[in-house]
């Protein structure tokens, strides 16, 4: 009897390692391919379905909801998600809505008077759904699934720089063009037009070009580590042309955002993988030709905002330089808890391109230090993961490391959380790095399963094993 049910554990162990995404019928890893494609390729943002939604009307909404009701019915399917385990980057979330939470009720009566606690209220609620994503993708993937997530995320951020690179040559929009065929799409206000310093705003699927900034920045490392890992040569040489696309799509925006955050992820990655970093240096020539040739005075127009004597005397560096100012009174006012958690209309007020400044006079330093332990229990658990030295865990979590580091700079030079493609990015990554140093191995494929499988057929898309 013993003998019997060992068997039908191991049989069933094996069928579990085959079922990977995408050779999987289980709905919810679609599901969460598909919502990542829409965070990569459609401005959701910029879309007002005609239904009425809790938060709002918003296209990730609805896929958001689906998402949660195949989660919660899969926590009692044999196949469905893992057991939830509660690690410190789901205490760090929590933290941080509880924070913005009391900012919130202790500052209830002033934001009423100012008619400002319903911004506050939506603002929570979409935080709450930003901390549901980490949380379902954090039991929902499987193990032997990150590497193929870590693939679709690389390639989806190759389309969005092939299409923010258009944008740059011939300021057409192919991702607003081809949603408002079918949905009715508000324009942002950067779509197509010029800044104070005469930069074109290329926005691609978000509603800024800060953000398509930050999103090649999490994701270059990603492909830069592939570049290390792949043992084909025609594999690297697609990781490579998609890494050349990503520092590409990233100037073309034309921001000093999209040099800063990339340097700190590579100079995070050096720290990992030296000798891989060295080896990538012929690399950075195909990079340098793939700026030249697809977005031609982009990297000037960058170097010289970078420049000692046009850094801080653009009229950009110079608003940032204000904002600090124009804030202390509601900071001193309010240093702990902040006047409530995004009450500041900074349409109203003022707009501030720093996630700190918009952190702090909303949460206070308690809302700063909860934002930050949110990077810094992603990085950690990264770090403890890329340390360990698994071939199929590792390159994740050290790419996971360098994207986090990104962040954290890149913070002082945006508001990530006013940018949900950030955002829902952020969750994404943090929930794929709990699954990398999940304890339990069960859903990884035994040495029986490696043997009867094709090669490069293991984890699905074969022609980037």
């Amino acid at each position: 009897m013993r003998i019997g049910s060992t068997a039908a554990v191991a049989w069933r162990r094996s069928a579990l390692a085959l079922d990977n995404w995408p050779h999987t019928n289980r709905p919810l890893p679609w599901a969460l391919a598909a919502f990542l494609a829409m965070v990569w390729l459609v401005p959701f943002d910029s879309v007002s379905l005609p239904v009425s939604l809790p938060l709002g009307a918003k296209l990730d909404r609805p896929l958001l909801i689906l998402i949660a009701g195949l989660w919660i019915l899969s926590l009692s399917s044999v196949t469905g998600v893992s057991r939830l385990q509660v690690t410190p980057v789901h205490w760090a979330l929590l933290a941080l809505l509880t924070v913005a939470a009391l900012s919130l009720v202790l500052n209830a009566p002033t934001i009423v008077m100012l008619n400002e606690l319903e911004s506050g209220v939506r603002k929570l609620a979409l935080l709450m759904s930003y901390a549901l994503l980490c949380v379902i993708v954090a039991s929902a993937v499987k193990p032997t699934e990150v590497r193929n997530f870590v693939i679709l995320m690389v390639g989806l951020a190759s389309v969005t720089a092939i299409g923010a690179l258009i944008e740059y040559r011939t300021g057409f929009n192919v991702f607003f063009s081809a949603l408002e065929i079918v949905l009715p799409t508000e324009h942002p206000g950067e779509l197509g037009n010029y800044d104070s310093i005469g930069r074109l705003s290329v926005v691609g699927p978000t509603v800024h070009p800060l953000a398509v900034a930050m999103m090649m920045s999490l994701a270059l490392p990603f492909a830069l580590i592939r570049i290390h890992v792949s043992r084909e040569r025609k594999v690297k040489l697609l990781y490579a042309l998609a890494a050349g696309l990503m520092v590409a799509g990233a100037v073309a925006t034309q921001r000093k955002t999209s040099i800063v955050a990339p340097v700190i992820g590579l100079m995070v990655l050096t720290a990992y993988r030296p000798r891989a970093v060295l080896q990538l240096v012929p690399v950075a020539i195909l990079f340098l030709g793939v700026i030249h040739l697809t977005a031609p005075g982009a990297l000037g127009s960058v170097k010289d905002q970078l420049s000692p004597t046009r850094l801080f005397g653009a009229l950009s560096t110079k608003d940032r330089q204000s904002d600090y100012g124009a804030i202390k009174p509601d900071v001193v006012r309010h240093p702990l808890i902040g006047r409530g958690y995004e009450s500041y209309d900074q349409k109203k007020y003022r707009i501030l391109d720093n996630a700190y400044l918009s952190m702090i006079i909303g949460a206070g330093v308690l809302g700063v230090l909860a934002y930050l332990s949110v990077f810094v229990t992603i990085f950690v658990l990264a770090h403890r993961v890329a340390r360990t030295g698994d071939l199929d865990r590792g390159p994740p979590a050290v790419a996971a490391a360098a994207a986090m580091a990104s962040l954290i700079i890149g913070s002082a030079l945006l508001d990530t959380l006013a940018l949900p493609q950030l955002a829902y990015l952020i969750c994404f990554i943090g929930g794929l790095t709990v699954v990398g140093a999940r304890a339990d191995h069960d859903a990884r494929p035994t040495e029986a399963v490696h043997a009867r499988l094709p090669q490069g057929q293991l984890l699905g898309f074969r022609w980037m094993s």
